[in-house]
């Protein structure tokens, strides 16, 4: 009865996700400086980058809120169609900066950072437009659950992946427990996180946890590749497709069709789906507009 309930409730959901599909507008050649990362629009293509080499992109409650500022303003801005996430320097990001863990108060001010976190994270996983991790170098703990909220994940040959959390005497706190199990069989999900071993690229390629593997000097442009042609897709189907994925992990295989059926029925509405079509029956290449 209860998975029903959450079941009803989840496709719901999907059902004013989908009639709040509205597309507002964001200036392109767009670039807001922060401390702790820099963001910058070009074209559809939004990009993050961490930006605390010197420590390892270390997340920290300033990186956090940086974030979550750039978050609310594509949440608010649908013109972005992807959005690509990389670290500067040596690693994508080696987790949560312990030197300002140590400097807590105890469990209730740690809880406050988690939350930050945690929300954080959420809002990247739910935000409409596909997400691009670029790994290079570590990602691990924060840094790791970080890459685990993003739609994709291409990684460098040489950068490597964990939860080494329990090595310091914690757990993973930012969905690492969640999303892993998610993403990997649970056999090696519970290898990563009871023993804080992190796995290779290769590996993780292996696993399905990464989409494609590149040498690290073409880690970046691959990524923008794939931005870029994912750019090129109809902006609601891209949405809704990702809505209807994220949905399949809580919803039951009849409510999952049904909100299937209700979303290629709204998107055959769409002008995007008279011009494919038409493109398609004319053979040229498709021009979307989002609309």
């Amino acid at each position: 009865m209860g998975y029903e309930v959450n079941a009803s409730r989840s496709l719901k959901k999907f059902r004013r996700d989908i009639e709040s599909l509205t597309l507002c507008t964001v200036e392109a050649g767009m670039l807001r400086m922060y401390e702790t990362i820099e963001f910058s629009l070009k074209g559809a293509v939004a990009r993050v980058e961490l930006n605390r080499p010197d420590r390892l992109n270390a997340i920290n409650r300033q990186l956090i809120r940086e974030f979550a500022d750039v978050l609310a303003t594509l949440r608010a801005n649908d013109d972005v169609r992807v959005l690509l996430l990389h670290g500067k320097g040596r690693a994508f990001s080696a987790g949560a900066d312990i030197a300002e863990l140590e400097q807590l108060a105890g469990p209730t001010e740690f809880l406050g950072f988690i939350e930050e976190i945690q929300r954080a994270f959420d809002d990247l996983e739910s935000l409409g437009c596909p997400t691009i991790a670029a790994i290079n170098g570590l990602a691990l703990g924060g840094g790791c659950e970080l890459s685990l909220a993003c739609d994709f994940r291409i990684m460098a040959e040489d950068a490597t992946i964990g939860v080494p959390e329990i090595k310091i005497g914690v757990l993973p706190g930012a969905g690492g427990t969640q999303r892993l199990p998610r993403l990997l069989p649970s056999a090696v999900a519970k290898r990563m996180i009871l023993f804080g071993e992190s796995i290779s690229a290769k590996e993780a390629l292996r696993l399905g946890l990464a989409n494609e593997v590149v040498p690290a000097d073409e880690l970046v442009e691959t990524a923008l590749d794939w931005a870029r042609r994912l750019a090129n897709l109809p902006p609601h189907a891209l949405r809704t497709g990702k809505l209807l994925v994220n949905l399949a992990r809580n919803a039951d295989m009849k409510s999952g069709v049904e909100a299937e059926r209700q979303a290629v029925a709204f998107l055959f509405g769409t002008e995007d789906r008279k011009e494919g079509m038409q493109a398609f029956l004319e053979k040229r290449e498709p021009r979307f507009r989002g609309r």
